[in-house]
Order: structure tokens, then sequence, then C-alpha cells
């Protein structure tokens, strides 16, 4: 959360939903970490997070440049995709009109 909040005083990012997170690590770090899969980002309030196995503990917080979804306020790739739900990511779009997301952790 430090990390994201001195984005947020530079004024790179509004909040932590406009960055992304990559945390470097091995070991059972790495094991306990990658085992969260997407959830990850739901534990950091962020909106994607990425776990790279290096011997050298690391944490990088980057803005992202994706749009954000009308409903979610998460910036993803797939906002606007969908020509009937344009201001929509999939992620919304499957839990208001499909299946839902599976969920295992967060």
């Amino acid at each position: 959360m430090r990390a994201l909040e001195e984005l947020r005083i530079a004024g790179s990012i509004g909040s932590p939903l406009q960055a992304e997170v990559s945390l470097y690590c091995d070991g059972e770090k790495y094991e306990i970490l990658s085992s969260l899969g997407d959830d990850l980002r739901f534990v950091l309030i962020c909106s994607q997070t990425w776990v790279i196995r290096d011997a050298n503990d690391r944490l990088l917080c980057a803005p992202l440049t994706h749009a954000k979804c009308e409903r979610c306020w998460h910036l993803r790739p797939d906002v606007g995709v969908h020509p009937d739900h344009p201001g929509l990511c999939g992620r919304c779009i499957e839990n208001l009109y499909g299946e839902g997301e599976t969920r295992a952790f967060a």
C-alpha cells in the first residue's frame, strides 16, 4: 500500500485501482502469492497483479492506461470490447449477464 500511495502522491494514479503491482519473489513467498491467482488483485486492491519468480524480493507498482470499467472501476483491457455494454469490463458483464465470476480467496 505504501508503494501505491507514493504513486498517488506523485500524481501518477488517483487510486490504487489505477495501478498494477508486480511482486518478485522466490520460494515459499512465491508459492503462497502465486497460489492466489487472479484473486491477488482483490487482496491488494489494484486492477492487475503479477507474481514473478525471482531470487531478489521486490515490489514494483505502475500506473495502468486501460479504460476504467463504469461498474467496478478497475482498469482493464477488455473495457469497451462488448458492443452492447461499452462501459463495462468482461468480468462485470459475466457477473451481471452470465454465470458470474469464480473467486477462490478474495
